[in-house]
């Protein structure tokens, strides 16, 4: 199970410098071999808890970049 958790500690840390770098990046970025990444982004309620935003990081097969906003 400690692998389990020290992996999952490893992936999230990678996540937050990947959506960092993407957003930097203006929200979208093309890697060249064709594939978009981009930022999704959500606010929800916790129950019992403060409200919470959660960032992701979508990468998209031959997927055209959204307009800059």
């Amino acid at each position: 199970m400690h692998d389990i958790a020290s992996l999952v500690e490893t992936y999230l840390a990678a996540e937050r410098g990947l959506v960092a770098a993407v957003e930097s990046a203006g929200g979208a970025a093309l890697l060249p071999d064709g594939r978009t990444v981009t930022v999704g982004r959500a606010e929800f309620d916790a129950l019992l808890a403060k409200r919470r935003t959660r960032v992701w990081v979508l990468v998209r097969k031959h997927a055209l970049i959204p307009a800059r906003r």
